[in-house]
């Protein structure tokens, strides 16, 4: 593990309210981000799951071929995020799920009502049939995926999925 990651998580369980969040049995929460580099075309996706005491973090790197944008990555990262909760949900039985995006319309493109860009449709439906998939598997379990806002600042979970993305944008 590397040092920056390591001093990220030492700082996560300093914060009363990031600890309560790692140290909970109840509630799965995933803080997921993109980064991209457009002159170099790379791009990846990070997720970070925190569940019981467990923090992970994972990335991959995306094969896009234009940009069409941070928020069009960030809703990426979403799905992604929930390709690691299906996984994770086979091990776990929580009794919801927080999935935290910076992106700050991530509500209003779940529920439909806002499309700045015509490629945001194709991957809310991907999202929502991910979401879909997963209830149907796990009924019992509430999945929620919502703007992290203020929350973001000093974040260190957050910032462990963003340095994440980051790595793997560059690799």
């Amino acid at each position: 593990m590397d040092s920056t990651r390591d001093l990220l998580i030492k700082k996560a369980y300093a914060n009363p309210i990031l600890r309560q969040n790692i140290l909970n049995k109840g509630i799965i929460y995933l803080y997921c981000d993109y980064s991209g580099f457009i002159a170099q075309n790379n791009y990846a996706v990070a997720c970070c799951f925190v569940y019981n005491k467990t923090i992970s973090v994972t990335a991959k790197k995306l094969s896009i071929e234009n940009d069409r944008g941070s928020n069009y990555g960030e809703l990426f990262a979403v799905l992604y995020s929930l390709e690691m909760l299906e996984n994770a949900l086979k091990e776990h039985q929580p009794k919801n799920v927080f999935i935290y995006t910076d992106f700050s319309r991530i509500e209003q493109i779940i529920s439909g009502k806002y499309f700045s860009n015509p490629y945001y449709e194709q991957i809310r439906d991907e999202i929502i049939a991910s979401r879909n998939h997963l209830q149907r598997l796990y009924p019992l379990i509430d999945v929620k995926i919502k703007y992290i806002g203020r929350h973001k600042k000093n974040n260190t979970l957050h910032r462990l999925a963003h340095n994440a993305s980051r790595l793997a944008a560059k690799e």
